[in-house]
């Protein structure tokens, strides 16, 4: 997580940029049908999308993370001037925490500063430790976030109707530790992130879809492993260096940097999502790709950059523009994408 936040941080440095949109009026074509299941407004900010939570009886900001394994909370950035206080005698667990209703007693770490890059303040961070627990829905384009629990969601027909695609996240997500090997990470480490495959060129590879890392200041940032560097270099793709975004970041472990040095995908190539049928779902020419090389002192921080087998990881920009549903319990995610900036698909990105 901190290698997360201070690479956005690293590019906000290159330019900046922040979006605020909320909740607007949708048409009726707009709104998703009752099956996506209950829905409350949803801010999207700096591309993150964010929902308005209740702790400790106090309001603020939380950013929907499906690259984060645990949430935190930063009380200093909720609204008024009283602020969420733990119970007597603890220091991170709180009496009530109410996101789609009640969670009642719960646990949250303190977070880092407020407000990283967005417009809204930054109150904590709800990851995959409660966002696993149902099916989310994040519709960016309509400001609006959905909830269904198992069994009660759309069927693929009507996923399928509305113009969704689906993308397996087997292995790499679902509601408990039980189904998750992350076969491409080496370790028994698994974190509980979304990954889909992915193919570049001949190369494939599993991305994980962080929707908390802000890349609005170099759309369509793609952060990979050096394994999936060398694929890519032995493959014959002919990346372009892009050494005046390179990046020196700060890591877990105090005094140790990582290296990040920015590649662009040759013309003609790009970054293909493949469906569950195995065929190219989605295809974005035009990403950068930032090779993460973690130094062996900051291995145990985890991460892509630890895998010995090609992974990658999704930038927001990727999913801003869309409407995005994350299903732990069939190991799918579903997307349809509200804008073109997709290009078609050529005959050479089927199988």
């Amino acid at each position: 997580m901190k290698i997360k936040r201070a690479f956005r941080r690293g590019l906000e440095g290159l330019a900046g940029f922040a979006v605020l949109t909320g909740s607007v009026a949708a048409t009726a074509a707009d709104v998703l049908p009752s099956c996506f299941g209950e829905a409350q407004p949803l801010v999207v900010s700096s591309q993150m999308p964010y929902a308005l939570v209740t702790l400790a009886g106090r309001q603020g900001y939380f950013v929907l993370d499906f690259g984060a394994t645990f949430s935190t909370v930063v009380p200093e950035a909720f609204f008024g001037p009283l602020k969420p206080r733990p119970l007597p005698g603890l220091t991170d667990t709180y009496a009530d925490f109410n996101f789609f209703g009640s969670w009642g007693r719960v646990r949250l770490p303190a977070g880092g500063a407020s407000g990283l890059s967005g417009s809204v303040p930054q109150a904590g961070i709800i990851g995959t430790d409660f966002l696993a627990a149902h099916i989310y829905t994040v519709d960016y384009p309509q400001g609006r976030l959905h909830r269904a629990g198992r069994g009660r969601f759309c069927s693929d027909e009507a996923l399928r109707e509305e113009g969704f695609a689906a993308l397996s996240t087997r292995d790499y997500y679902a509601e408990g530790p039980d189904r998750l090997t992350c076969p491409r990470a080496g370790s028994p480490a698994c974190p509980n992130v979304p990954a889909v495959p992915v193919r570049i060129g001949p190369v494939e590879a599993v991305a994980q879809l962080d929707t908390g890392y802000d890349d609005s200041a170099q759309p369509l940032s793609v952060n990979i492993n050096v394994a999936l560097f060398d694929a890519l270099l032995k493959a014959g793709v002919r990346l372009q260096p892009r050494p005046e975004i390179a990046l020196q970041l700060t890591t877990c472990q105090p005094g140790v940097t990582e290296t990040v040095d920015a590649w662009q995908l040759p013309p003609g190539s790009a970054l293909g999502l493949v469906g569950t049928s195995g065929r190219v779902v989605r295809r974005e020419p035009g990403v950068t790709l930032f090779v993460k090389r973690t130094p062996p002192a900051a291995r145990v921080c985890g991460g892509i950059g630890t895998w010995p087998q090609p992974a990658a990881q999704l930038g927001a920009s990727f999913f801003v523009g869309g409407v995005l549903v994350v299903d732990p319990f069939s190991a799918r995610v579903w997307f349809r994408e509200s804008t073109p900036a997709s290009s078609p698909l050529s005959e050479r990105d089927r199988p």
